[in-house]
């Protein structure tokens, strides 16, 4: 279980700073606090929620329930979230975040707006690790939210405290902070020019891309640029592959319609992504099993003649065995 902080919501310094942004957040502004409602951590961000609420006219907050394998957060924006109750210099840059404000002047970032609208072109979900008495925590976040900013629909920014998550920090193998995570391929410890963020961001392998990315992709609506990423590249995601075996119905529906445009786009890749998710098979609920055979019928290849025979005559649940039939009796 997450650890949670034992300490005021707000503290007394931090409510001045709080007070100075009454006027700067002058447009109405909503931020939603996702998580379960029983869970200690997502009560301390509802409480903090509702004290800023109290003292920033022009601040909406709405409580929505999250998926159980989820990590309670603040959404400042759909791209920005903090799973973190932000305290000093972090609860300033979440503020400036609310009233739109960007952290960073062009030229002390060294990187114009134009240039990472223009070079950062698959999108990416960044996880940065911090802790509020990191005194380097505030300049490294302040580069990434920079980024953030300008390319909204490119650049998913998750805000972490590693000592409330410290179980998700286990998983990361996040040894310090600030430390930033990028596709679970790239890596940044301490405060790194945005240059070198936005070069990694632009020059990364499609391959490389994370189930998370993945799923940000298909999320906002683009299972056919997925295809089509997938397709130039050619070469299959295996993030992709951990999406059409996703225990979750509608994450797993995204990933398969843009597997129906990769068929019909690039069906060597689709057969090869088949390949890889009948070695799965054998692992996966029966209800994966189902959607996995039906993806058997959107590509239309007898070659799988084989596997489904298989399936009708094995040790499977009825209904996996009748999509099985029904598949095979349809394929050209």
């Amino acid at each position: 279980m997450e650890n949670q902080q034992a300490q005021p919501v707000i503290s007394r310094p931090d409510m001045a700073v709080v007070e100075n942004y009454k006027y700067k957040i002058y447009k109405p502004t909503r931020i939603v606090v996702l998580g379960d409602p029983n869970d200690a951590v997502t009560k301390r961000m509802e409480q903090f929620c509702d004290l800023l609420r109290g003292h920033l006219p022009s601040l909406d907050v709405k409580n929505e329930t999250s998926e159980e394998d989820e990590r309670p957060a603040i959404f400042i924006y759909p791209n920005i979230r903090f799973s973190a109750v932000p305290e000093g210099k972090l609860l300033e840059l979440f503020l400036m975040c609310a009233a739109g404000i960007v952290p960073m002047e062009e030229a002390e970032a060294g990187v114009s707006a134009a240039d990472i609208q223009n070079r950062i072109q698959m999108p990416g979900v960044v996880r940065v690790y911090v802790s509020p008495v990191c005194p380097h925590c505030p300049g490294a976040l302040g580069r990434w939210l920079y980024m953030a900013a300008w390319a909204p629909d490119r650049v998913d920014l998750h805000v972490i405290d590693a000592a409330v998550f410290s179980e998700s920090a286990a998983r990361d193998n996040v040894k310090s902070v600030p430390t930033a995570i990028l596709d679970d391929q790239f890596r940044w410890t301490g405060v790194v020019a945005v240059a070198e963020l936005l070069d990694i961001f632009e020059k990364r392998n499609p391959a490389d891309l994370s189930a998370d990315t993945v799923k940000k992709i298909i999320s906002d609506g683009d299972a056919e640029g997925l295809a089509a990423l997938m397709a130039g590249a050619g070469s299959v995601i295996p993030g992709f592959l951990d999406l059409l075996a996703h225990p979750k119905w509608p994450t797993r529906l995204g990933a398969m319609v843009a597997f129906e445009y990769l068929a019909e786009t690039a069906p060597d890749l689709a057969r090869q992504a088949l390949e890889a998710m009948w070695n799965r098979f054998a692992g996966l609920d029966d209800a994966v099993k189902g959607d996995m055979i039906h993806l058997f019928g959107v590509l239309n290849d007898s070659e799988f003649a084989g596997r489904l025979e298989s399936v009708i005559n094995g040790d499977y649940p009825r209904a996996v065995r009748e999509i099985a039939e029904e598949v095979l009796g349809d394929l050209g």
